[in-house]
C-alpha cells in the first residue's frame, strides 16, 4: 500500500483574528483619541544571564548581536536597529523584540548567534515568539485608558522614553514599553501577553477606551 507523505506547513495564525478587527475598523472614525492595533509577529527572546557579575557573558551576547549593547540600567532598553529592541526586565532577565522575517532572516541569524555563543554557559536563550501576542495603544488619551487596566504609573515625569517594563493589566502579565526612544515623549506603547489572553487584554483596552472615542487597526 502506498504512503503518501505529509508536509509540515507554518499557518500564519494571528491572535486576534477572532475579533474581526478590520471589519469593526471600517465602522469606526479614522482618527479618536485612543489608538488600538494589532502587531504583526515578532521574534521574541528571552535571555537569561547577570550582567554584573558575568562581564564575559554580556561581551558573548554583545559579539553574537553585531556590537549591540545591552542596556546599562533596569527597566530601560536600546535600539538594535530602527525596530529592533533589547529590554531589560528584572536582574538577570533580558527581552530582545526583533521582526520576524522566519528562516533566513536576520532574526533566525541573531537567535543562532547566540545560542552558539552561550553554549555551555550559566545562561539561556529561548525563542518566546509562539508564546507572545502583541498589541499598541496610543492617542492623546492612552494614558487615561492606561489608568483603567494597570496602577503602573506611566506619568510622563515617570515613564520616559527608552523605558520599559513588566506588570500585571486587567490581571494579564504584560510586557511593555515605548519604541521611539529619542522622542520627548512616550506617545504609544507595545504591549505583550501570552496568546490565552491576547483577545480578552485586548477588548478590555478598547472597553476602557470607549468613552474617549477609539480607533481601530489590523494587520
Amino acid at each position: 500500500m502506498r504512503k503518501e507523505r505529509a508536509n509540515m506547513v507554518e499557518l500564519n495564525y494571528r491572535p486576534l483574528s477572532a475579533l474581526a478587527l478590520s471589519a469593526r475598523a471600517s465602522k469606526l472614525p479614522a482618527s479618536a483619541n485612543v489608538h488600538l492595533w494589532e502587531l504583526p509577529k515578532r521574534r521574541m527572546l528571552t535571555l537569561r544571564l547577570d550582567p554584573t557579575n558575568t562581564p564575559e557573558l554580556v561581551t558573548k551576547v554583545e559579539e553574537a548581536m553585531g556590537g549591540m549593547a545591552l542596556p546599562t540600567r533596569p527597566n530601560t532598553l536600546t535600539a538594535y536597529t530602527s525596530d529592533s529592541y533589547v529590554l531589560w526586565m528584572s536582574p538577570d532577565e533580558f527581552m530582545i523584540d526583533m521582526p520576524h522575517e522566519g528562516p533566513g532572516g536576520q532574526d533566525s541569524a541573531v537567535t543562532q548567534a547566540l545560542t552558539d555563543a552561550l553554549a555551555g554557559e550559566f545562561a539561556l536563550v529561548a525563542d518566546v515568539s509562539d508564546q507572545m501576542a502583541g498589541m499598541s495603544l496610543g492617542g492623546d488619551m492612552w494614558r487615561e485608558v492606561w489608568s483603567k487596566v494597570c496602577p503602573l504609573d506611566v506619568h510622563e515625569s515617570v515613564f520616559k522614553p527608552g523605558a520599559c517594563a513588566q506588570t500585571v493589566a486587567a490581571k494579564a502579565n504584560i510586557v511593555f514599553y515605548g519604541p521611539n526612544a529619542t522622542a520627548d515623549r512616550v506617545d504609544h506603547l507595545r504591549l505583550y501577553t501570552r496568546r490565552s489572553f491576547s483577545q480578552y487584554l485586548f477588548t478590555r483596552l478598547e472597553d476602557a477606551a470607549l468613552e474617549y472615542g477609539v480607533s481601530l487597526t489590523a494587520l
